[in-house]
């Protein structure tokens, strides 16, 4: 996805670039230093009202279009978000957004665990591997690779490449999912379902880890009644999944734009219905029929980035998105997140790549799965009737 950007189309790209950065050229920017989901929030926003939520929230005048957020229900629609975005501004609705997020127990109860297991994993990687030791043979884990992950994921870590590296230093068996370099939805979809159908033959719990397009790639799968309702399936990782489509896709498909993604869709060797199965138009629909297997344990991990963070390669399409409300850069935050747990990655946007800690990160979401995985069951086990 990262390649939209091509030498065919470089004039026109040029010319909306200059036209999104005089757009920008007079915006406001405030500095600030905050805390917000246990993370330190050191950067610039866009207004007042943003810089008032991170330093001094009982002070903030701004009125909030939900009273409070207890549970995943009472998460802001995504058209929510994009009122507030225009009212104030985008970063003061990115901070109302993790503000309430943070509040629902769920998301607090994993930021807690995440956060410990970064600390552990900055003072002792020997002790997080013993720690994880007793589970190396009791899970399977399954890559599902992102848009693009064998010609350019070196660059963009769509291949997951490191993740399983470290993974497998932890003695973690792992297979990464051969999707079709930049194949559409559904077709990768049947790829992941066969590999899901002999992954659960093997008698391990296993766990999905997909990233950015792999998310709605697993989705798709676990429409399969034989695939969702196996004992086995036991976890899912969604990693900055377009669960609902990337709206950048949509902007570019209206007929006055259509001929510009059609042109790098040729120059690049893409199927245009493959590139457009990843839309928002096409995925919301697909993620309606979507639910989630009770006994699968979820984690999403989500960039939050406030403007003054975003990447360079984030930056361009971040700003094409801001209007409509918090994005990562590709895709809206309230769209990457599956029903279950999520972890709260503030001040990263969708290439999370660039962070220079990434791999110990990474590290800390396997125990965070594994440790929510149980305790998940032993209360399924707890609540089961009584035979």
């Amino acid at each position: 996805m990262k390649y939209l950007i091509t030498l065919p189309a470089l004039c026109v790209v040029l010319i909306i670039l200059a036209l999104v950065k005089a757009a920008n050229a007079h915006a406001e920017r405030h500095t600030v230093e905050g805390v917000l989901a246990g993370i330190a929030v050191h950067t610039t926003v866009d207004s007042p009202y943003a810089k008032a939520l991170l330093e001094a929230p009982r002070s903030a005048h701004v009125a909030e279009p939900w009273p409070g957020c207890q549970s995943l229900q009472d998460v802001p629609t995504a058209e929510a978000l994009t009122a507030l975005s225009r009212k104030y501004s985008p970063d003061t609705a990115t901070a109302l957004l993790i503000r309430c997020l943070g509040e629902i127990p769920e998301i607090a109860r994993a930021q807690r665990l995440f956060l410990d297991n970064v600390a552990a994993a900055r003072a002792d990687f020997s002790a997080l591997a013993e720690k994880l030791a007793p589970h190396r043979d009791d899970y399977l884990l399954l890559f599902v690779p992102g848009w693009g992950y064998r010609e350019n994921g070196a660059e963009t870590g769509a291949d997951l490449r490191r993740p399983r590296e470290l993974m497998s230093e932890m003695g973690f068996t792992n297979v990464l999912v051969p999707l079709l370099d930049n194949g559409g939805v559904e077709e990768n979809a049947a790829i992941l379902s066969a590999a899901l159908r002999e992954a659960l033959a093997s008698n391990k719990r296993v766990v999905l880890v997909s990233a950015s397009s792999g998310g709605p790639t697993v989705v798709a799968s676990l429409t399969e009644p034989d695939i969702a309702g196996h004992a086995g399936l036991a976890g899912w990782l969604n990693i900055c999944g377009v669960l609902n489509g990337s709206p950048v896709i949509d902007a570019f498909t209206h007929w006055s734009r259509a001929w510009l993604l059609r042109l790098v869709s040729m120059f690049e060797g893409w199927r245009y219905p493959d590139l457009l199965s990843l839309s928002r138009s096409q995925s919301a629909s697909r993620y309606r029929r979507f639910h989630a297997p009770p006994q699968l344990t979820i984690v999403n991990y989500v960039g939050i980035p406030f403007s003054g963070q975003v990447s360079d390669e984030g930056r361009f399409f971040y700003n094409l998105l801001k209007k409509q409300g918090p994005n990562d850069g590709l895709t809206l935050i309230t769209e990457a997140m599956a029903p279950g747990y999520t972890v709260l990655a503030v001040g990263s946007d969708h290439f999370i790549n660039e962070d220079p800690a990434i791999d110990r990160k990474t590290l800390a979401l396997l125990p965070v799965m594994l440790e929510l995985i149980d305790e998940e069951q032993q209360l399924a086990a707890l609540t089961a009737p009584a035979q």
